[in-house]
């Protein structure tokens, strides 16, 4: 078969590592892998330095959670790449979450009112599966036991640090997709840009528990205020539990421990369920690390049209709304979206940009709001009433009012007009208990129609 020139120039540069016009992205994990995949065959080579080695030789420890969630936003990408079938073979759909309080009760919340589920996925699985989707890709090249040490955006280049040393490797074009801790945002930190990196108050210990005590197409989890445990379903039929606790102040934290109180009995006095259905649980809390949360915002993204940073590098997020691999995978899809549309690089890193920084602090928010939520169940008469409230307005203006974690995970609306949405909604909650008390969460249809009525009809406008 006859080779065509571009063919050949692509293979060259992809032997020299992309140093004529390639691609380098930093990170292989689920944003790296998509990235190269939509990239390589718009722009020819890309190359993919990993730090860790290969997962799929079994010499990679993992460092993250067990499962990630998948939902519309990561699904239209999947799909994009003809990967959703594949994808959708090792998952698990999962319709809701079901509170376990501390007053013995338990109620179920769908994720959806039309009752469509969110989907689990190993986390390793699912890496795995990109890895060699990637690398099945002409023009991807992934290099692991590669550490990034420096990025200068103004070569473009990367110093890089291998088994032979460090060297420079000089490229077109860099995207950082190397996650909280990142060597391509330190770049453009260092040409004055401004991130913060924050480690949340929160300790986070993996726990596997047993199944058959739990509905497995259900999250269930047990709120206690400054701590909670959750656990979400394996398509083993196993559950992946997380424990969070506070770092640091009353208990229970792990603080608290340190002074002098044995973990497994914290754990048991708040959470005595999961203690009882999990046989080594004594075990797994004296040998599992307890990890932190990371959140990292950045007020730049780009540089020239030499570098671009996506997912958690430059919007590390709270776990609790399931949306920081969908947001990365969202962030891919927009960046190629003003490729394709503008033809140059420089414009459409701008108004790639420009499109995604609010939405990033509008979910990163909304995550560590929706942690709060479910950590500290309503405990007043008006906290209850609000709650009752919201769910009358939803079911009377099901077009105009929906819940924030349905917008986010079923729909692909921006997250910042999510984000206003629930603002306004908590507006006119607030308003109609104010003039009505909590008496107006029990009156008819009619009368809550024309109570909304009274109070304004800008609370009313399009989500």
């Amino acid at each position: 078969m006859q080779v065509s020139r571009r063919e050949r120039e692509r293979e060259h540069e992809h032997e020299r590592g992309g140093a004529d016009g390639g691609i380098v992205i930093i990170g292989a994990g689920p944003v790296g892998t998509v990235a190269a995949m939509y990239l390589a065959p718009r722009f020819g080579p890309v190359t993919v330095l990993e730090r860790r080695q290969d997962p799929r030789g079994g010499g990679a420890r993992r460092g993250r959670s067990i499962t990630v969630m998948l939902s519309a936003r990561g699904w239209r990408v999947l799909r994009e790449l003809g990967l959703e079938a594949a994808v959708r073979a090792i998952c698990l759909p999962i319709h809701g979450r079901c509170a376990h309080l501390p007053d013995g009760t338990s109620h179920t919340t769908p994720y959806s009112r039309d009752r469509q589920p969110i989907w689990s996925v190993e986390r390793d699985r699912l890496n795995r599966l990109l890895l060699d989707a990637a690398e099945a890709t002409d023009g991807v090249r992934i290099r692991f036991g590669t550490r990034v040490r420096e990025v200068d955006p103004d070569g473009p280049a990367v110093l890089l640090e291998d088994g032979a040393g460090r060297r420079r490797l000089a490229c077109r074009r860099v995207l950082g997709c190397d996650g909280a801790h990142s060597a391509a945002r330190a770049a453009l930190v260092a040409r004055g840009a401004r991130a913060t990196v924050r480690r949340l108050d929160l300790a986070h210990q993996e726990i596997c528990a047993p199944g058959g005590w739990l509905d497995p197409s259900t999250m269930h989890y047990w709120p206690t205020g400054d701590a909670l445990f959750a656990a979400f379903p394996l398509p083993s039929g196993e559950f992946a539990g997380s424990l969070f606790m506070r770092h640091d102040g009353p208990s229970p934290s792990y603080a608290t421990v340190d002074g002098g109180r044995n973990l497994l009995e914290v754990f048991t006095d708040h959470f005595p369920g999961p203690a009882a259905a999990v046989p080594d649980i004594a075990e797994q809390l004296a040998t599992k690390d307890a990890a932190t949360i990371t959140t990292v915002s950045c007020d730049r993204w780009i540089h020239g049209d030499s570098l671009a940073l996506l997912g958690d590098a430059c919007h590390a997020m709270p776990p609790f709304m399931g949306h920081g691999m969908n947001c990365g995978f969202e962030d891919v899809r927009t960046l190629v979206e003003r490729l394709d549309s503008t033809g140059d690089w420089a414009s459409a890193l701008v108004a790639y940009e420009k499109s995604r920084i609010e939405d990033a602090e509008a979910i990163s928010y909304l995550s560590f709001q929706h942690y709060h939520t479910m950590a500290n169940p309503p405990q007043d008469e008006r906290a209850h009433a609000a709650t009752r409230l919201r769910g009358r307005l939803y079911d009377l203006y099901p077009d105009r009012f929906a819940p924030r974690y349905e917008q986010c995970a079923f729909t692909e609306e921006s997250y910042a007009s999510v984000l206003r949405a629930d603002r306004r909604l908590d507006g006119l909650v607030d308003d109609l208990l104010g003039r009505y008390g909590a008496e107006l969460v029990a009156a008819s249809d009619s009368r809550l129609h024309t109570a909304v009525s009274a109070a304004g009809t800008e609370n009313l406008g399009d989500n």
